[in-house]
This record gives C-alpha cells, sequence and structure tokens, in this order.
C-alpha cells in the first residue's frame, strides 16, 4: 500500500451513522482511520453492505492508502446508483489516483448529473482529457529513486543543510514509538544525511540533532535560513483536555522557530500565528529572511489550506498575507518553495493535473507571480507528487511521490537532474508544464497503398451462421422485443428452417440484413427444432441487473411464446432467474461505458443438453446452437478494400485524413484516423465509375500542430464478372474483451471448417470487435483473435496435408465501416465481437 504522509489540517466533514458500527463512527469522527478501518473490514465480512463500504473506502482514501479505497468504493458502485452524490466524487479520485482515467471521468460526469450545481465534477472530468491529451508532449525527463534516503516508511520533503540534507520520516526512531491514528504508523521525525559521493548516495543518517527538535509527536517540514543558523518547522503536541479537547476537537499543527547556539539548537518559540483554532504549517523562510511562507486552513481562505506569507517588519513578523487566487483555489495547497530566480512552487489538489497532490509552479514576470499551471510528468504522476527542491544549478533537485512505479516505501524521495537527459539543453523546470510543446520536429511517417488491380463488386457466398442462443430485452422490459421475430399460430405450420428467408419480410426495413434477419428468428428456429425432436429440453436463463424475480420474468415471456404459439411441451421447458449470466460482459469494478453492457448483460440465455440442438462435436449446457446454412452476397468483398497505409501514424499523429480526388475533378474525403492502416472498399471509392485514376493525399495533425502532407496515386478498375456461387463464410463469436477462441470452436475449425478449404484456396481472415472501449485496445484485440483463429487453421491445414492455402490476416477493430452489423443494439455488438474466415476457391 502506498501514503502520503499528511500532518492534520481540518478537513471537517461527516458521514452517516449505521447501528451496525458506532465505535467505529466515533473513531472516524475523531480522525483515527486506521483503528475505524478495521473495525469496517471486520463489518463488512459479516453484514456487507453499500454504507459499510462506503466508509471503509472513505478510510481508506484518507490514508492515501489508493487500491484499497478502490476496491471498497468498486464494492459501492457495484450495488447501482449510491445515495450520497459526493461518493462519485471522492470515487472518482481514487480511480484517478489508480491510473484508471477513464473510468474516473464516468464517476466525475455521474457526480456532475447527480450534482449539477456543483462545478468540481465538470471541473475533474475536464482535467482527464488535459492531462491524457498533455501526455503526447512528454520529453525523456527521467527520476531516480533516492534509495539511500527511502526506508519502508514515508520518507518526504529534504531541504537542504550543511553537506547534506533533512528530511521528514515516519521510519521508527528509538524511543518515538507513539502511533499516529490516521495512518496507524509512526509520528514524523526530522533526520540528517550527509552526502557521499553523488547526489543520490549519502551516508551517516540520523535523527536531527537536539532535545529541541524531535519530541514526542509530528516534528516535521524544516526551512533553514540562508546560513542555517535558523530551523522552523512544523510540530503538533497533545496538550488538550476535558472541554476544550471534546470542543476543538483535535491538536492543530504549529510552528515553531529555533536559532543555533554554542552548536546546539536553543528551546523553540512559537509562531506568533499559532492557535488552537486553525492549523499553521509548512514554513519556508525566504533566501533573504524577509518572507515566511506557510499553509493554515484559518478563516477567510480560499478553499481547505491556503498559502499565506508574513513579511518581515523590523525584528517581527507582520501580518498574513494570502497568496491570492494565482496559488490557493477551492480545494488543498501545501508545501512551497522558491527557485533562484524566484519562480513560485507548492503542492495542489486543485488544479486540472494529473490526480492527488500535483507539483505546480506560478512563473515570477517581473517580480509578479502569473497564474499558476501544474507541472508535466514525471514530476506529476496520478498519485501524491510535492516538496520540489532545487540545487545550485536549478536543473536538477528533488521531490517527493507516492507513485507505485519505481517506489519503495510509502512515501519516497526522488532525484531529477536534466543535465543529464537526452532533451533540449534549453530545457528547464519551470517551463515543464501541462501546455508545454517541444519545437516542432516533422515526424518520420511513411504512406502507400495496397489496391487489388480489379475491384470486385460482389461475391455470392455459402455461409455457415452462428446462432447465438440469447435472447436480449429492452432495458426495463420484461416482454420480448419487436425486433425479433414473433409468428402467430397460424404461420407455424408454414416455418422451416431450411426454407427461412421467405420470412425475411416480416422485420423492419432498418436491420435488412439477411444474417441479422436469421438470428432474430432465434425461437423461431429453436421451436422448429424441438419439434422435429421430441426429446429435447431445454433450460431458459434470465439474467437481469434487478434481480432474480426479473430474470425469471423475462425467461417466462419466452417460454410462453414457446408454449402458446408452438405448442411446446411446458414440462420441457426450464426457467431460472439470476442477477447475471454465466459469462457477464459487466465485470466486478468496471464502470466504463455501462450502459453497453448492462444491456448485454440482460438477456435469456437458452441452454440445452440435447445434441440435436446443439453445434457438432460438442455437447453440454454452454454449447452454442446448431448454425444455420444460408447463401447471401458480398457486396464488398474483403479482397477488394483498399488498403491505406500510414507508418508510424498512430505515434506522430492525433489523427489524419485522406484526400482522394479523380481524374474528373471530383473529391471525396475519409476520417479522421487515428491507427496506422485503414481499408475501404473500393466500390466505395469508385461509385458508379467502371474505372479511375485517383490522387489520394494523406493529412496529419501531429501532437504540436503542425501538418504533414504525403501524397500516392492509384488505379483501380470495377470487375464486372457475373456474381457466382464460389465462396464460403465461417465465423467464431468471442465474449466481451476476450481475446481467446472459444474452446469449442476449435473443434469447429478443424473438423468442420478445415476440409471444406479446398487445395490451393485463399483464405481471408478478418478479425473485429465491437465499440465498447478504448479504440487502440480494440484494435489489439481484434488482431489478437484474428491470430488466435489463424493459428488453429493453420495446424489443421498442415495435418490435412494443404499446404498450398493462402492465408491473409487482417485486424480491423472497432471500424464501423467495414464491421459486419452496426453498433446498435447488444445482439449486434455481440455479433461483431467476431473473426471472420472467408474461403475463395481458385
Amino acid at each position: 500500500m502506498k501514503k502520503t504522509y499528511t500532518l492534520i489540517i481540518a478537513i471537517l466533514f461527516s458521514i452517516a451513522t449505521i447501528a451496525q458500527t458506532p465505535k467505529a463512527d466515533r473513531l472516524f469522527e475523531h480522525w483515527d482511520f486506521f483503528n475505524a478501518a478495521k473495525l469496517y473490514e471486520t463489518e463488512a465480512t459479516k453484514h456487507p453492505s453499500p454504507d459499510v463500504y462506503f466508509k471503509l473506502g472513505e478510510c481508506y482514501r484518507l490514508m492515501n492508502w489508493y487500491k484499497e479505497a478502490k476496491k471498497a468504493y468498486d464494492k459501492v458502485n457495484e450495488t447501482g446508483v449510491y445515495s450520497n452524490p459526493e461518493f462519485y466524487l471522492n470515487y472518482g479520485q481514487i480511480l484517478k489516483n489508480n491510473g484508471n482515467y477513464d473510468e474516473a471521468k464516468v464517476a466525475f460526469d455521474t457526480y456532475s448529473r447527480l450534482k449539477p450545481s456543483d462545478p468540481r465534477g465538470k471541473f475533474f472530468s475536464e482535467s482527464i482529457d488535459i492531462v491524457t491529451e498533455d501526455h503526447h508532449w512528454d520529453e525523456p525527463v527521467s527520476i531516480t529513486n533516492v534509495a539511500k534516503l527511502n526506508s519502508k516508511n514515508a520518507d518526504l520533503s529534504p531541504v537542504l543543510y550543511k553537506d547534506g540534507v533533512v528530511f521528514s520520516t515516519n521510519r521508527n526512531t528509538p524511543g518515538h514509538n507513539k502511533i499516529y491514528g490516521w495512518t496507524g504508523a509512526n509520528f514524523l521525525d526530522l533526520y540528517y544525511a550527509k552526502k557521499d559521493t553523488n547526489n543520490i548516495n549519502f551516508e551517516e543518517m540520523a535523527p536531527l540533532d537536539g532535545k529541541n527538535i524531535n519530541q514526542k509527536y509530528h516534528d516535521a517540514l524544516a526551512s533553514f535560513s540562508k546560513n542555517q543558523d535558523t530551523i522552523y518547522l512544523t510540530r503538533v503536541e497533545k496538550y488538550l483536555k476535558g472541554e476544550d479537547k471534546e470542543l476543538l476537537e483535535i491538536e492543530r499543527n504549529k510552528i515553531f522557530m529555533s536559532t543555533m547556539k554554542d552548536g546546539k539548537w536553543t528551546k523553540e518559540i512559537p509562531f506568533f500565528l499559532n492557535s488552537d483554532l486553525y492549523s499553521v504549517a509548512n514554513p519556508l523562510l525566504s533566501a533573504d529572511g524577509k518572507r515566511l511562507y506557510f499553509v493554515s486552513d484559518m478563516l477567510g481562505g480560499y478553499g481547505k489550506t491556503d498559502i499565506y506569507y508574513c513579511p518581515r517588519e523590523g525584528n517581527k513578523w507582520g501580518n498574513p498575507i494570502n497568496m491570492g487566487s494565482n496559488i490557493n483555489t477551492f480545494n488543498t495547497e501545501k508545501y512551497p518553495n522558491m527557485d533562484a530566480d524566484g519562480n513560485f512552487y507548492f503542492a495542489s489538489d486543485g488544479y486540472q493535473g494529473f490526480g492527488g497532490l500535483d507539483i505546480c509552479v506560478a512563473l515570477n514576470k517581473n517580480d509578479t507571480l502569473q497564474k499558476a499551471i501544474p507541472m508535466k510528468y514525471p514530476f506529476n504522476s496520478f498519485t501524491n507528487d510535492f516538496g520540489i527542491i532545487f540545487l545550485e544549478d536549478g536543473k536538477s533537485g528533488y521531490f517527493t511521490s507516492n507513485r507505485y512505479e519505481g517506489g519503495k516505501g510509502d512515501d519516497d524521495i526522488y532525484y531529477f537532474d536534466l543535465k543529464r537527459d537526452p532533451v533540449s539543453k534549453d530545457l528547464i523546470v519551470p517551463i515543464y508544464t501541462i501546455g508545454y510543446r517541444p519545437k516542432s520536429i516533422e515526424p518520420e511517417v511513411k504512406f502507400w497503398i495496397n489496391s487489388p488491380a480489379n475491384i470486385m463488386a460482389g461475391r455470392r457466398v455459402s455461409e455457415t451462421f452462428p446462432l447465438r442462443n440469447y435472447v436480449f430485452f429492452d432495458l426495463g422490459s420484461t416482454e420480448i422485443p419487436d425486433r425479433y421475430v414473433l409468428l402467430k399460430k397460424d404461420q407455424v405450420k408454414d416455418f422451416k428452417e431450411d426454407n427461412l428467408k421467405q420470412y425475411e419480410l416480416m422485420v423492419r426495413a432498418e436491420r435488412a440484413k439477411q444474417q441479422l434477419v436469421v438470428y432474430y428468428n432465434i425461437l423461431n428456429i429453436l421451436c422448429d427444432r424441438m419439434a422435429k425432436h421430441p426429446e429435447t429440453t431445454v433450460k431458459l436463463d434470465g439474467s437481469s441487473e434487478l434481480g432474480p424475480e426479473d430474470g425469471k420474468a423475462m425467461a417466462e415471456s419466452v417460454k410462453k411464446y414457446m408454449v402458446g404459439v408452438f405448442g411446446i411441451d411446458a414440462k420441457r421447458i426450464g426457467i431460472e432467474g439470476s442477477f447475471k449470466p454465466k459469462i457477464p460482459s459487466e465485470k466486478p469494478g468496471g464502470i466504463l461505458e455501462l450502459t453497453f453492457l448492462r444491456e448485454g448483460d440482460r438477456r435469456v440465455s437458452i441452454e440445452s443438453s440435447s445434441p440435436a440442438l446443439l453445434v457438432e462435436f460438442e455437447s453440454g449446457p454452454d454449447t452454442p446452437f446448431k448454425p444455420i446454412e444460408i447463401s447471401t452476397v458480398q457486396e464488398a468483398p474483403v479482397d477488394s478494400y483498399v488498403t491505406f497505409n500510414v507508418e508510424g501514424g498512430d505515434k506522430a499523429f492525433v489523427s489524419w485524413t485522406m484526400e482522394i480526388r479523380d481524374d474528373a475533378g471530383g473529391v471525396q474525403y475519409f476520417g479522421p484516423y487515428s491507427r496506422e492502416k485503414v481499408s475501404i472498399p473500393g466500390k466505395n471509392i469508385l461509385g458508379s465509375r467502371p474505372q479511375g485514376d485517383y490522387k489520394v493525399t494523406m493529412v496529419g495533425q501531429t501532437r504540436n500542430g503542425t501538418t504533414v502532407r504525403r501524397e500516392e496515386t492509384i488505379h483501380m478498375t470495377l470487375w464486372t464478372q457475373s456474381l457466382l456461387v464460389d465462396g464460403l463464410r465461417f465465423s467464431v463469436i468471442f465474449e466481451f474483451d476476450d481475446s481467446r477462441s472459444i474452446n469449442i470452436y476449435k473443434k469447429f475449425l478443424t473438423d468442420y471448417v478445415t476440409p471444406r478449404i479446398p487445395e490451393g484456396a485463399k483464405v481471408i481472415i478478418h478479425g473485429h470487435t465491437d465499440i465498447i472501449g478504448e479504440e487502440g485496445h480494440n484494435q489489439k484485440l481484434s488482431q489478437a483473435r484474428a491470430n488466435d483463429v489463424t493459428k488453429i487453421l493453420q495446424d489443421a491445414l498442415v495435418r490435412a496435408g494443404k499446404n498450398d492455402v493462402d492465408i491473409e490476416v487482417t485486424a480491423f477493430g472497432e471500424d464501423e465501416n467495414v464491421s459486419p452489423f452496426e453498433n446498435k443494439f447488444p445482439e449486434e455488438r455481440f455479433y461483431n465481437r467476431t473473426v471472420i474466415i472467408d474461403v475463395i476457391p481458385r
């Protein structure tokens, strides 16, 4: 687990009390999150509920245990819409802290819908787009974990002192064994480490000298005067008792000052703003000693904590001055620092940054600080990053982070040095912020076109079409949707599976694709088969997000149709209800595109162990139905596609488009695209023209805003040969986000498909996905699916002695221009999760 060590600065809030957890609730309200979490964990095991998991997640969130918080919040999210909208704001932050940016955006958008008057949801949702886009311009800046300083505990906020550094740590210090209830770890102490051979090697690490420095509780976040004879530090003491403790609830952060005299630190002097009503912490003494910066939650600020400064007035400090809206936000600002040029650095979770606390900088222009901007990766990550300081060269220094990548303990100290990195010599830290753009260099991309010499207008195909044994129901309804073909009793006698095409007109025109007409007759096909084979039985398993009873009602609708219209004996039909189908699309903890996934899980699954109903070579209740043979016409066969290749385009371009100009002056526009390869049916380009010469201009938009153009020419001819029944088509269906061929299809491919492939044939294998998920992921997923099927077929062909079969493999991802079906309904999306095998005899 990773956690950032946060000194208590008031975050006054409450959570609802429930009867089962009064002790845990009291601990929570008194900031003892570590022990409260233990009790909530026990309660969650015995009596799990959304409220208990929400409280547990809140404890973990406040302790900065991001992974544990996500697991608890996931449990809340799985139960449906939670009653407290604040959950979605906190859930979004935790998802962001775990690097789950897409899911975080969904959570923030949900919060905005539930609380439209609160701008924070939109603010943080927009931050996802900002940082995702900004990663495109990352420079190769490297950081190094300073392992000599770091332990398995929290080590943070180094400052330069003598010939080494002073830093804060909660490692086990002899004589300092008290436990901090917020985190369950020790309190913080100040340590000194002497630098050894270089900036990442240290020796002689020990508590900072002097009994006046490290006391019983927190002593941390030091700042020294230029000549290092004065120290300011943050301290928490425990002395509140009785009514004061009951009223004030908790001891506040306070600042103390000590001076060096005769080699020893003198008794500390309290800062004049110390109070039991608010905290003052994180002192920073300016290099000239004229200002003392600090963090406070005193009344009158912009947010939870603000950064202030007091000007030096003779021998005392003047009244506090808020740093203003160029620094402070509605949220938390802390860990101030300045570089030699007067640029002001601090950490904040109130800017549109990467997640948690982000290191921000306000540039100093003519002694005026500009609006602060978060720094870029790797100074900032999706966890907490803070406490940046600089060495004399201004290009190297240290900062603290609790990131998982490269971490050793909780908070770790990291070293950076721009001089050693392969970056521009002009790059300096204060300009490396969100919005930074490197100097424009045209990327190296190659553009070429693969086009068949003759563009085939169409091909007649004998297709073995798989039948998905699911009936999908609309959200909120237990009636069979009207897009399914439902017969009347007097039509049953005329229905024959072998003569299915005569019933195409029963489906509305917009769904006239022949293959879906077949699928929408799934119940009629099932009943026809059961009538022919009276020994067969089925089980209808209705799955509903509303629960088993709703699922049963869906299953009853199907049973009612089978019994009432086709006269199937009711005893041959069993029904069940469940929350989820056996192979669900919605996964635990997922929140991405939930509507699509839940539509896919709201279905009646038809199960049977009767061989007469099922695909050959397999048996069992999970086996798909026997496919159906149909004859169809491919209007644009895959081998008639023109493929446009932009090698390196996925990395070089935000997007690219094409202008295709014919020899008569007509122009067609295609795109935008983000992948390297795009295939377009040649007939779509030719239109009604029998042939033509075309100039193709690829226009790419680079990540720094420049435009790159490449040109190629092609000649295309439409092949008008009469259509022949010369093709075969087979399909393999995959489950959601699965790249492995379903086990039962291995036998189908080896024992059914392979024998039907003639010697010398051409086999075109093309993988597809639905539109759920990120485009790049779906492209890789379709490739993996196609490769999986190809490997099985290749092995089977070799064993069959068919060594002269030419196989082409193409992955189309979610490209809707070439997807087998649309993506409006769940059944269309299920059929789009496929690999199609086209066999073309020669």
